[in-house]
């Protein structure tokens, strides 16, 4: 690799990974939050909505954090997400109310059987922390199955807020996992700049390619190769 495009995109992620990009990203909503199981749901529920462009999720977002009266946990221990049981009224895209029922359902069984998400996903079956997270939500529309190829972007998004420590814009509250654990997430922005810069030549963009890219990142990030997801949004930028 030259060493003039692997301090490059060092600069880029040091440049783009400040407190400043909190407000425009959609990771502003867990910010919100202090309670661990208040900042989980509101990740979760914000990655798994993070189709489309910024402005689009973000003011779906917003919509939900109303719901939520200053506390997604309250939110979902009292059940008030069951007014949207059944309902085929459109909410965002492709999904409809039902499908947001299902995942609130899904995210009350886990917090019903364990003290938080980390806990199940340490306790759940699988072979990387994408599966497990897929695992957790099997049959929630938005949610990968786990005998696809998806590269499983929102999952992996939700996982970079979760894990990646001493970060200004991820929130690293889950101790049990490592930043070496995790995968860029891959969208067809992150897969153009990946091209442009030599990082992959493969067509797919799904879990392989991902990975494949995630591992570019290691010999410059060391054990937080999910740091690339800022040099390469930084590098999209610049291209423009």
């Amino acid at each position: 690799m030259m060493d003039s495009l692997k301090e490059r995109l060092r600069e880029l992620a040091d440049y783009y990974e400040v407190d400043g990009f909190i407000k425009d990203d959609p990771v502003q909503f867990p910010h919100r939050y202090t309670e661990k199981k208040d900042v989980e749901i509101s990740a979760f529920v914000t990655s798994w909505i993070s189709y489309g462009n910024r402005k689009a999720i973000i003011s779906k977002a917003n919509f939900l954090d109303a719901k939520f009266s200053g506390s997604p946990y309250k939110f979902l221990k009292n059940r008030e997400f069951e007014v949207w049981q059944g309902s085929r009224e459109s909410f965002y895209r492709f999904y409809k109310y039902a499908d947001l029922y299902d995942l609130f359902e899904a995210l009350h069984k886990i917090y019903l059987e364990n003290r938080d998400m980390e806990e199940a996903v340490l306790r759940v079956a699988g072979d990387s922390l994408v599966s497990k997270v897929q695992a957790l939500f099997a049959g929630v529309k938005g949610v990968p199955s786990v005998s696809g190829d998806s590269a499983c972007k929102r999952i992996s998004m939700f996982l970079r807020w979760m894990v990646r420590k001493n970060s200004p814009v991820d929130l690293g509250l889950w101790s049990s996992f490592g930043s070496e654990e995790l995968v860029i997430p891959l969208d067809t922005h992150v897969w153009q700049q990946a091209v442009k810069l030599g990082i992959t030549s493969r067509k797919a963009q799904n879990m392989q390619t991902a990975r494949e890219i995630t591992d570019f990142f290691r010999p410059i990030f060391g054990d937080d190769p999910a740091r690339g997801d800022f040099a390469l949004f930084g590098f999209g930028v610049n291209s423009k």
